[in-house]
C-alpha cells in the first residue's frame, strides 16, 4: 500500500523543530513489511489545505498522530481528507489512545491505534490488503454500522531492539539537525544535533503526567550507540538530545552506555532527562566522562507537601544534593517548574520561587499548571469542582486558563509566572542568551512566517511582546 503519515501542526512554537520520531518508527515498521511510505510533517513544512489534498491523492491510507492539545487540528485534517475521497484514515498517538471514541465520532476517521503502534499498524494494513477479519487485531478502535468497537489492548513491546530504527530517511533531516544545545544556553562547539528515544514509559506515577504504561522498557546500550553511529555516518550528526521521559531509570544501563560511548564515539555529546531520586555521584561522573553536557530535572515545586501530593517521590534535600553534584561535574543543569499545582497557595508558590533561586540552575523552564485530561490531577480537579468535565477537547490546550490553587486568582498566577520568567531568565547571566542569540530570533521569525493560522500568529506575537517588555 501507499501510505502517508501526517504530523499535525502544533498550536505553539518552539525554537527547535524536532523530527516526528513516533511516525518515523511506524514508517520503518511499515516499510519493513513491504509498504511504500512517506511522512508529511506540518511543523517543518508549510502545507496549505490544497497542497495537503494533492499530497495524499495517490495514497491508499493516511495515518495521523497527535497530542491532546492537537485535537482540533487532527479533526480538521481528517475532515479535509475525507472530503477529498474515501481514503481510510488511522489515528494514533496519545490523543487517539486516551480519547479514541470521541475522536473517531468527531472526526469521521476509520480507526484509532491504542498505545504502541508498530505491530498494530502492520497487522491492520495487512487486513486492509487481504480482507481478513478485524477481530484478529488487538489494540484498535474502529467505527462500524453498530457504532464504535474497541478491541482489547495489545501488550507493550518487551524487546525494543527488535524494532527497526526510525525512518529518518523519509525526512529532510536538514530541517531537524540544528544546534539544539544552543537554545538551552549550553556552551559547546557548534555541531549538528537531533533527538533520539532510548526507552518507553516511566515507572513513576506523578499525578500530572499522562502515561499509557508505567512498565519501563529500554533499548540496549549497543543498539543506542549503533543508532548514534548511523546518524553520524548518514547526516554528520554528533549531538543527541534523548527525549525519554526518564533516561536514568537503570543505573547499570547508563553506566554501560557511557562506557561504550567513550570507546566508540568519543566525539559525540548528549543531553537527557534525569530524576534526582535515581542519580548518584558515580552515575553523574560517568555521564560527564562520556560527554553528557546537560541534564534536565523535573523539580516542579519548592514545597515538600506539594511534591508529596503529586506523588513526585523526590525530596528537596535530594534536589539540592544532586543539582550540586551535577554542577560540580561540569554538566549544565535545567530545572522544570510548575506554578499553580493543585493545592498550591501564595505561600507555597513563593517557597518554590525562593527554592529555585537558591539552586542557581543554568536554565529554568516555568509554566502554569494545566491538568491534562486522563491524568489523576485532572480527575481530582473535576471532583473538587475546579475543572468542568464537559469542557470540549477542541477547546483544550496547555494554555487553558485553569486555576487549581487555593487562594490565587488566575491573574495572580500569571503574575507569578511572568515574574519567574523575568527573574530567572532575563535578569540572570543567561538573559543575554535570549536577547543576543541570533539563532533564537531567526527561528522565531521563520516560525512566524510559517504559521498560517491567525490564532497561532497572534499567540507568537504576544510572546514576543512579553519578551521585549521584560
Amino acid at each position: 500500500m501507499r501510505i502517508t503519515l501526517i504530523n499535525p501542526r502544533l498550536k505553539t512554537w518552539s525554537p527547535n523543530i524536532y523530527p516526528p520520531l513516533g511516525l518515523c518508527y511506524i514508517a520503518a515498521s511499515l516499510e519493513q513489511a513491504g509498504h511504500n511510505v512517506d511522512i508529511l510533517d506540518m511543523n517543518s513544512q508549510r502545507v496549505s489545505d490544497k497542497s495537503l489534498v494533492k499530497h495524499i491523492e495517490q495514497s491508499d491510507m493516511v495515518g495521523i498522530g497527535g497530542l491532546v492539545t492537537e485535537y482540533g487540528e487532527v479533526v480538521r485534517l481528517v475532515k479535509i481528507i475525507k472530503g477529498y475521497g474515501n481514503i481510510p484514515v488511522v489515528l494514533g498517538g496519545p490523543l487517539a489512545t486516551t480519547h479514541s471514541e470521541e475522536l473517531l465520532v468527531a472526526s469521521g476517521a476509520d480507526f484509532a491505534v491504542i498505545g504502541e503502534g508498530e505491530q498494530t499498524i502492520v497487522e491492520l494494513v495487512k487486513v486492509m490488503v487481504t480482507g481478513k477479519p478485524l477481530e484478529l487485531i488487538k489494540g484498535i478502535v474502529y467505527r462500524d454500522t453498530d457504532g464504535v468497537v474497541a478491541h482489547p489492548p495489545r501488550e507493550p513491546e518487551k524487546d525494543l531492539d527488535s524494532i527497526p530504527h526510525p525512518a529518518r530517511w523519509l525526512l529532510d533531516m536538514g530541517r531537524y539537525s540544528t544546534h539544539h544545545f544552543k537554545t538551552f544556553g549550553i556552551k559547546v562547539p557548534k555541531m549538528k544535533s537531533t533527538t533520539m528515544i532510548s526507552s518507553r514509559n516511566c515507572p513513576f506515577h506523578c499525578s500530572f503526567c499522562c502515561q499509557f504504561e508505567h512498565k519501563w522498557v529500554a533499548r540496549s546500550p549497543r543498539d543506542m550507540v549503533d543508532e548514534m553511529r548511523d546518524l553520524r555516518d548518514a547526516y554528520d550528526i554528533r549531538g543527541i538530545v534523548f527525549n525519554d521521559d526518564t533516561f536514568t531509570v537503570s543505573k547499570k544501563r547508563v553506566l554501560d552506555f557511557c562506557s561504550l560511548l567513550e570507546k566508540e564515539l568519543p566525539d559525540a555529546i548528549w543531553y537527557c532527562n534525569g530524576r534526582v531520586n535515581l542519580m548518584d555521584e558515580e552515575m553523574i561522573q560517568a555521564m560527564a566522562r562520556s560527554r553528557c553536557v546537560g541534564i534536565a530535572y523535573g523539580i516542579e515545586s519548592g514545597n515538600q507537601a506539594i511534591l508529596d501530593s503529586v506523588h513526585k517521590q523526590i525530596t528537596l534535600e535530594q534536589v539540592e544534593r544532586i543539582v550540586g553534584l551535577t554542577k560540580q561535574a561540569g554538566i549544565h543543569v535545567t530545572g522544570y517548574w510548575m506554578i499553580g499545582i493543585l493545592g498550591d497557595t501564595k505561600q507555597t508558590i513563593q517557597e518554590t520561587l525562593a527554592f529555585a533561586d537558591k539552586l542557581d540552575l543554568d536554565f529554568y523552564g516555568w509554566g502554569i499548571t494545566s491538568p491534562i485530561p486522563g491524568t489523576e490531577m485532572y480527575q481530582k480537579a473535576v471532583e473538587v469542582g475546579l475543572v468542568d468535565p464537559n469542557k470540549k477537547l477542541e477547546d483544550w490546550s496547555f494554555h487553558a486558563q485553569m486555576n487549581l490553587s487555593k487562594d490565587c486568582s488566575y491573574e495572580e498566577l500569571e503574575r507569578y509566572n511572568n515574574y519567574a520568567f523575568k527573574h530567572f531568565t532575563m535578569e540572570r547571566r543567561w538573559g543575554k542568551h535570549y536577547l543576543w542569540n541570533w539563532q533564537l530570533w531567526w527561528e522565531g521569525l521563520r516560525t512566524l512566517v510559517f504559521l498560517a493560522r491567525k490564532r497561532n500568529v497572534s499567540e507568537l506575537l504576544r510572546k514576543v511582546v512579553v519578551l521585549l517588555k521584560h
